[in-house]
C-alpha cells in the first residue's frame, strides 16, 4: 500500500474545511468557487461534474451541497496516470440557483468565492523553500475579476499567467501570500507560515553578515598583501632608509605586523586609521615608480 505524503497545500487545506458556514449566500458563493475551479457542465444529464485531487476540499464541496439541498448523486475515487496521485469525482444535478450569485462586491461573499476557489484548484508552495501560491482557473474574465477584487479589498497583489490548458492567478509575495490567506479564514497554519518566514529572514540576515565579513576580509587581505609589496620592492631598490622619516616607520611597522588591520597597527603608531591610510598610499605612490604594484 503506498503512503501518501500530505503536501503543505492539503495541510492548509484541512484547516479550511474545519471552518463553520456562514449565511446561505456565503455557502452558495463558496460553492460557486468550487464550480470556477473544478466543476464541469454536462450538458446533456443537466449535471456538474467535479474533479478533485483534495480529499479535505471533497468533504467540504459534499458538506456545501448538503447544506443547500444539492446532494452528490454519484461519488467515485479514481487513480490519476500518476501512480501515487487520486481524483475524486463528484457529481450533482445542475441548478442555476448555483450561478445566480455575484462575489464581487461584497467582502464576505467574495471571501467565501475565494476559498472555494483555493480548495477547488489552488496550491501553495511549501514556505520552506520559497513563496508561492496560486490558482488554476480557465475563465478569464472570473480570474480578472478575482485579481481586480483582491487588490479592492485586501491590497493583495496577484499576476495571471497563461498556459496552453489553463491560466493560472499567482502571488509571489509573502506579505501578500499571508493576507490571502488569512482572509479566507486560516489561523493555525500561519502561525507557522509567520515562523518559518522570520527564520528564513535571520538567516539570510547571518548570511548576508558573513558574506560581507568574508568579502571585507578579502579585501583587507589583498591591501595589505599590496601594501607589503610595495614597500619590499623600495626596500630592495633604494632601502627603507631613503624613505622620509614618518613614512619608514610605518613601513618598518607594516612589515613587522602583516596580520594587523589599519585600525590595529594605528593604534600601536599613535596614528588615527585615516593618517595611517594616507602614509601607506604614499608609500605604494613611491614604490610604483620602480614598477607595478598589484
Amino acid at each position: 500500500m503506498i503512503s501518501l505524503k500530505r503536501t503543505f497545500s492539503e495541510e492548509v487545506k484541512e484547516e479550511l474545511v474545519r471552518i463553520p458556514f456562514g449565511s446561505r449566500d456565503e455557502v452558495r458563493s463558496e460553492l460557486l468557487g468550487f464550480i470556477k475551479a473544478r466543476g464541469d457542465f454536462d450538458v446533456k444529464r443537466k449535471q456538474l461534474i467535479f474533479s478533485l485531487h483534495s480529499f479535505a476540499a471533497s468533504r467540504r464541496l459534499l458538506n456545501l451541497m448538503k447544506y443547500i439541498s444539492a446532494p452528490a448523486v454519484e461519488i467515485v475515487v479514481e487513480r490519476s496516470h500518476n501512480i501515487k496521485k487520486r481524483f475524486i469525482k463528484i457529481v450533482t444535478d445542475y441548478s442555476e440557483s448555483f450561478m445566480q450569485l455575484d462575489p464581487f462586491f461584497d467582502v464576505a461573499l467574495f471571501v467565501s468565492f475565494l476559498r472555494g476557489l483555493f480548495l477547488g484548484g489552488g496550491s501553495m508552495t511549501d514556505p520552506k523553500y520559497h513563496y508561492h501560491l496560486e490558482i488554476n482557473l480557465f475563465e478569464e474574465d472570473v480570474l480578472v475579476s478575482t485579481k481586480r477584487a483582491l487588490k479592492h479589498f485586501f491590497n493583495v497583489n496577484s499576476g495571471i499567467v497563461e498556459l496552453p490548458n489553463t491560466r493560472k492567478l499567482y502571488i509571489k509575495s509573502i506579505r501578500d501570500i499571508i493576507t490571502f490567506l488569512e482572509a479566507i479564514g486560516v489561523q493555525e497554519k500561519l502561525k507557522e507560515i509567520e515562523r518559518i518566514v522570520t527564520e528564513r529572514k535571520v538567516i539570510s540576515d547571518v548570511n548576508r553578515t558573513v558574506n560581507f565579513i568574508e568579502a571585507n576580509a578579502v579585501r583587507t587581505a589583498e591591501s595589505t598583501a599590496r601594501q607589503v609589496r610595495a614597500i619590499e620592492m623600495i626596500q630592495k631598490e633604494i632601502g627603507l632608509d631613503k624613505l622620509p622619516e614618518d613614512l619608514r616607520r610605518v613601513a618598518l611597522a607594516r612589515l613587522m605586523n602583516k596580520e594587523l588591520s589599519l585600525r590595529e597597527l594605528g593604534k600601536r603608531l599613535n596614528l588615527t586609521k585615516s593618517q595611517l591610510y594616507s602614509k601607506l598610499k604614499r608609500i605604494i605612490k613611491i614604490a610604483e615608480r620602480f614598477g607595478d604594484v598589484k
